[in-house]
């Protein structure tokens, strides 16, 4: 008997447990033959890069590991899936949703080649907690405001019957003639500095994702309310690249932490919400495909923002003068990553202090963080600078001295990445530009030299943000 072959497309689900359309597909054919395309005309940024390359090794030696092989490609999916078929037994193709406007675009065309040439073609949900189409309020629309949308999704997911099933999957070992290695994807460049930086604090990877879940329960879950908004204490779980990723599924995470006893309900409930933005956010981009360059309310559409790049540059590099947002712009280029407290801080600073354009924050994050996700990152950026659908109210505008005072009330955080103001008095560490020259030199200090003076003065910009917003109210 001839053998069946069915080809799985990875994306953002790097990972062989709990995969939807892995699951799907071993039922239907003898021999799965795994497939990485590295799509040239979608958007990713360089710690994504980074990310994914290490990812993709740790995959392809689980493959390997099952006696099969992952076949890695690069260029334009179209014409390489239709290259394959012409020359393989395929008779069925099968991947796991993504839910950007350009995903869809690209997978619908792609799923019409497949189909047109008599070959089956599916798709599944590995990616979201419940599918943006999926969700509709009373009225029958689409939720535009989080709190309505999470209630009513975890009302969904708590009388779903979450069960996980994995079986024994085999790969093949295939070869292709325009195949090409994961080294041959250059996604990344060894020599850079920041690479060797990051390495120390990351491990990427579907084994590391479930250790790292499996450390979030045993050791972070029930101070989680408090983690959430303390940057000075590492009590997060740190699980959202290997969800962007897809190296463990948001349902695995939501199903293992809403079964563990040993978690507090409220602790447990305002994690679980966090895992409801994420959905949110994607509910968002299927109904407003242009969020992530226009905003939401179009009203934003005249809004003055000023363009000042050597600001700009300051406030990439961490040198604004302004101690918790420097923390948090240089705690981003060390590690990759940034406390979501510290996330809205320096985003209220760069749009409303700064006044310049969300998107510059948007793009800066999305090709600095590791867990840059398109979703997220754009509703965040629309949220913090007022203009998206359940924005952040624009009068809603962060104070950086008082927003360090209270969530980092020893200077613990900044003082970790802003050095150069470990010496000075804890009373001083988020506002420094007040010590008195007497102080300053007894602690030898001297601001504008041994840490920038404020780029901007906060009750001034604040006043100008109040006034620029009102031009459009």
């Amino acid at each position: 008997m001839v053998a069946t072959y069915g080809i799985h497309w990875f994306r953002q689900d790097l990972r062989l447990q709990e995969n939807p359309s892995l699951l799907s597909l071993s039922k239907k054919v003898d021999q799965i033959i795994p497939i990485y395309i590295l799509d040239l005309n979608q958007r990713i940024g360089s710690t994504s890069k980074w990310w994914l390359e290490k990812s993709l090794i740790s995959l392809y030696d689980s493959i390997q590991k099952h006696n099969g092989k992952l076949n890695i490609f690069a260029g334009d999916p179209e014409k390489i899936i239709s290259s394959i078929l012409k020359n393989s037994n395929v008779k069925y193709v099968s991947w796991n949703r993504l839910y950007d406007p350009y995903s869809i675009k690209r997978d619908t065309k792609i799923k019409s080649i497949v189909t047109s040439s008599k070959i089956e073609c599916d798709s599944h949900n590995g990616y979201l907690l419940n599918e943006p189409w999926n969700i509709k309020n009373k009225s029958g629309t689409f939720f535009k405001v989080f709190t309505p949308y999470w209630r009513h999704c975890d009302e969904l997911l708590k009388l779903k019957d979450i069960k996980f099933k994995n079986t024994k999957i085999s790969y093949a070992n295939s070869k292709f003639k325009n195949e090409i290695t994961i080294q041959d994807l250059n996604l990344t460049n060894k020599k850079e500095k920041w690479i060797k930086k990051i390495e120390k604090y990351w491990i990427p990877g579907e084994s590391n994702a479930k250790l790292q879940l499996k450390k979030y329960i045993s050791q972070k879950a029930n101070n989680y309310s408090v983690g959430r908004d303390r940057p000075d204490k590492d009590l997060t779980s740190k699980l959202s690249p290997y969800l962007h990723f897809g190296e463990i599924s948001a349902l695995e995470v939501y199903d293992t932490v809403n079964i563990e006893k040993k978690i507090d309900p409220e602790n447990k409930k305002k994690f679980l919400a966090e895992l409801g933005w994420r959905d949110f956010s994607y509910n968002l981009l299927f109904h407003y495909p242009d969020m992530t360059h226009k905003p939401i309310q179009s009203k934003f559409n005249k809004f003055p923002w000023i363009k000042n790049a050597k600001n700009l540059s300051l406030w990439h590099n961490g040198k604004t003068g302004i101690p918790i947002v420097d923390a948090g712009m240089r705690q981003l280029y060390k590690t990759g990553w940034m406390h979501n407290r510290v996330r809205m801080i320096v985003g209220s600073f760069l749009t409303k202090n700064l006044l310049l354009h969300w998107k510059n924050g948007e793009e800066w994050f999305f090709d600095t963080l590791v867990d840059a996700d398109v979703g997220s990152n754009s509703a965040g950026w629309q949220w913090i600078s007022g203009c998206g659908a359940d924005a952040s109210p624009y009068f809603r505008i962060f104070n950086p001295i008082l927003q360090g005072q209270k969530f980092d009330p020893d200077g613990d955080y900044v003082k970790e990445f802003v050095p150069e103001l470990n010496n000075i008095p804890k009373k001083y560490i988020h506002n420094p530009w007040e010590m008195s020259m007497e102080d300053q030199k007894k602690y030898n200090f001297e601001i504008g030299t041994s840490y920038p003076a404020p780029i901007v003065d906060l009750k001034e910009t604040r006043n100008r943000a109040l006034s620029a917003f009102k031009t459009i109210s």
